[in-house]
């Protein structure tokens, strides 16, 4: 399963026979370059996050339009869909924001994460 995990992440995986834990995969490497691990692992995780707060902040805009149009001028029911609304740019905004400080991050420590 660990395996399986890993290769859909991107993440390289302990040769055949080799112990998951204790081995030079989980260390390291041979040189004990911890940062293309961790780079690749947060890189895989925000790539997924990007996709997935566009796809939520699509629904959220389309059930914010449909909850326009059905409101019947309500002012209750107006509020709370532009709630929902801003709410959602926030999130989209915030993992955008995200990617952004990742990218700043990899230039000042040499890390690459993206």
């Amino acid at each position: 399963m660990t395996g399986q995990l890993a290769q859909i992440m991107g993440i390289p995986t302990p040769a055949p026979g080799e112990p998951l834990y204790g081995s030079k995969f989980w260390t390291g490497g041979i040189d004990g370059n911890y940062k293309v691990q961790l780079g690749v692992l947060v890189s895989q995780i925000l790539l997924y996050a990007i996709v997935i707060a566009g796809l939520i902040f699509f629904v959220k805009l389309l059930m914010a339009g449909f909850g326009y149009l059905t409101s019947a001028g309500d002012p209750g029911k107006l509020q709370s869909t532009s709630k929902s609304l801003i709410n959602a740019a926030i999130g989209l905004f915030l993992v955008f924001t995200t990617f952004f400080i990742a990218q700043i991050l990899q230039v000042i420590f040499g890390i690459n994460i993206l």
